[in-house]
């Protein structure tokens, strides 16, 4: 048996963000594949195609996160085509975002990569023309049947990568990730209260654990991000998510500064004023507020559904997860499908390549997928959750999709909106910024970066003239 080839690189994994129905109002289908390097795929890859490339290594770069998914993947792939090698390098989530371009932009850049949906990091790849068009790869594999056109345009970019959520396609994902509410079911019975199925329960139910002398919600924001991901839920009672993503993918004239999102603001700020989130929480980390959450600290946490399957073992069952519904009974929240994965415009390896991606989204790998604790959306019905919490996360996660809900991560917006979003998110809790300065903050950043976008456009078509 082939031994596998794998490097861990330094880095912490953070799968905070991430990941889906991004939809740009008046976005068409597909554009032509332009800037495809190799053969265009318009059949299956056998594995008779990919041993025309004779012994050869695939090379992979991946975020830490995926280990478990990589560890089971690729044996499988190294049985199916055995002449290639797979050898796989993983990156903390900081550290990936931190090289990814400039390891794409090398001599030896690696054959398949995962960037991250937004203008700080897959905007970037796209422009610099590193990455291959999946149009056609796309088509060919039905792509476009498994998810909605919303769900895929997070991945489409104009050529010169300009413009989020039109064009051409540039990566896939076959899970997906959102951000919910997990509760602590005995504390919920002692407290008297049912888990919330609504926006209107879930705000009564944090009222009565406060009365009770019981902290309503456990929230760690060294990172600064995870604040943020509270206001994202709460914003998406109140505004429609097609405007939360017109505004993330730049749409011009759109705006953050509303009042839907100026109330959500609000909201959260009073729920730290009033001690809803305890003390000390700038100085917690969010790994540190999901240990204190499953030691009995707070009723409630808000987070990502990537901690159901640590927060099902450390909690011995104890612990449920819920999506707080819209009054028209849809839910909506901040997520999107999981970070990209990418083909190099360098490979000369694209039908080994297309061949990774092809196991990696089929439906046979889903349940294997759903075994390692993901969300996965490629397998349709009758795939089994490793426990009771996990199965909650895929049933709301794909009935997320279905109300194309997820409304994506506010820092996909700019290349300076992660750290611009969590020192805002910081003063709003803190009271150094009101809810209207919170939300003029957001605007200020994505109107700079809008303004330099299409100062960039101009003076290349000047040039092109």
């Amino acid at each position: 048996m082939k031994k596998l080839r794998w490097s861990r690189a330094a880095g912490i994994a953070l799968t905070a963000l991430l990941a889906s129905a991004c939809s740009v109002p008046g976005a068409g289908g597909p554009a032509a594949s332009s800037g495809i390097q190799g053969p265009r795929i318009t059949d299956r890859v056998t594995p008779e195609d990919v041993a025309e490339l004779g012994d050869t290594t695939l090379r992979v770069l991946a975020d830490a996160g995926e280990e478990n998914t990589l560890k089971e993947l690729v044996p499988l792939y190294e049985k199916k085509y055995p002449n290639v090698e797979v050898e796989v390098v993983t990156k903390g989530f900081d550290d990936l975002m931190k090289t990814v371009v400039n390891s794409m932009s090398g001599s030896d850049a690696p054959d398949l990569a995962q960037g991250n949906q937004g203008y700080g990091t897959d905007g970037p790849l796209v422009e610099a023309g590193l990455l291959r068009p999946l149009d056609d790869v796309m088509r060919t594999y039905g792509w476009e049947n498994t998810f909605t056109d919303g769900a895929l345009k997070q991945y489409r970019w104009s050529q010169d990568g300009s413009l989020f959520g039109s064009g051409s396609l540039y990566g896939i994902s076959p899970a997906t990730e959102f951000v919910g509410v997990f509760y602590n079911t005995r504390t919920l019975d002692k407290l008297g209260i049912e888990p919330p199925e609504t926006y209107e329960e879930f705000t009564r139910a944090l009222d009565k654990a406060k009365d009770a002398g019981t902290q309503p919600l456990m929230l760690g924001n060294a990172e600064k991000y995870p604040a943020s991901q509270v206001i994202g839920l709460v914003q998406a009672q109140n505004v429609p998510s097609r405007d939360v993503r017109s505004w993330i993918s730049g749409v011009p004239g759109a705006t953050i500064a509303d009042q839907g999102t100026e109330d959500a603001a609000k909201t959260v700020q009073d729920w730290a004023a009033d001690g809803y989130f305890g003390q000390g929480y700038d100085g917690i980390s969010s790994d540190d507020a999901v240990a204190k959450f499953s030691r009995g600290q707070g009723a409630f946490l808000v987070a990502g559904s990537w901690n159901a399957p640590a927060l099902q073992e450390s909690m011995k069952g104890q612990v449920g997860f819920t999506l707080p519904a819209r009054a028209d009974g849809t839910r909506a929240s901040v997520g999107s499908l999981g970070l990209g994965w990418h083909i190099s415009a360098k490979t000369k390896k694209t039908k080994a390549a297309v061949a990774f991606l092809d196991l990696l989204m089929s439906k046979e790998f889903a349940q294997t997928l759903a075994d390692v604790g993901r969300t996965p959306v490629t397998g349709g019905t009758g795939i089994e959750a490793a426990s009771p919490v996990v199965e909650q996360v895929n049933d709301i996660g794909l009935k997320l999709l279905a109300d194309d809900g997820q409304n994506f991560y506010l820092d996909w917006a700019s290349t300076t909106m992660y750290d611009t979003v969590g020192a805002t998110t910081q003063d709003l809790l803190s009271g150094r910024v009101t809810p209207a300065g919170f939300t003029r903050g957001l605007q200020k950043d994505w109107q700079s970066f809008a303004d330099k976008q299409r100062a960039a456009a101009e003076a290349g078509a000047e040039d092109a003239s």
